[in-house]
């Protein structure tokens, strides 16, 4: 259980505050913005984990005269995971990447990078946490059963699919992600800043 999640309870624990007095709630929401992105990227990279295992095995394992990957079928399945994979990626590297650079006082773009960071941090919270589970279970079924067996530790993709709802659920559900959005595009800078990181794609593809 490399994810241990818990509720615990403290008896006469020594504590030492964090912040000022009163203003726990703002210093925690502080914290969730940061874990909120460690979530993002813990996702994605349990994804890339299980395309690499999925890759792997189609690519050794051969039914009906054909190595897996060769099958028709399987290069769909194969390519919109790999697809999503970077997707994922890409998405919470950039969010990465905002908060950084809003955390740079001389950075020459930080007034544009934290208006983005403030309504990226949910978005993708919630976009690559919520797709986890369910990449999870489609790269699953590239192994077949075999992909959820977990006998002596060995099943790690199984152990990847039980981890990856967690992430969704830690530092703020979906509902939760959504309210959060809700407050950031109420800033007067966030649509044109998501605006702006969007423009390099215009006209690239009808549906955008």
């Amino acid at each position: 259980h490399a994810n241990a999640s818990s509720e615990v309870e403290f008896h006469d624990a020594l504590a030492w505050r964090v912040g000022d007095e009163g203003r726990g709630v703002p210093q925690i929401l502080a914290m969730g913005a940061l874990t909120r992105l460690d979530c993002a990227l813990g996702s994605a990279g349990l994804m890339r984990a299980a395309l690499t295992l999925a890759l792997h095995h189609t690519a050794h394992r051969s039914a009906f005269g054909r190595r897996l990957v060769e099958q028709p079928l399987m290069k769909n399945v194969l390519a919109d995971l790999a697809l999503e994979s970077e997707a994922a990626t890409v998405l919470a590297l950039r969010l990465a990447a905002a908060i950084d650079r809003s955390e740079q006082p001389d950075h020459p773009e930080r007034a544009h990078e934290a208006a983005l960071r403030r309504v990226l941090t949910p978005i993708a919270k919630f976009w690559v946490c919520k797709r986890g589970s369910h990449y999870g279970q489609e790269a699953m079924e590239c192994l077949g059963g075999n992909g959820y067996v977990e006998e002596d530790g060995e099943g790690v993709m199984a152990r990847i699919y039980r981890e990856l709802p967690l992430n969704s659920i830690w530092e703020g559900a979906a509902n939760i992600m959504a309210l959060d959005l809700l407050r950031a595009l109420r800033s007067a800078d966030a649509a044109p800043a998501l605006a702006r990181e969007l423009a390099a794609a215009r006209g690239l593809h009808p549906a955008f």
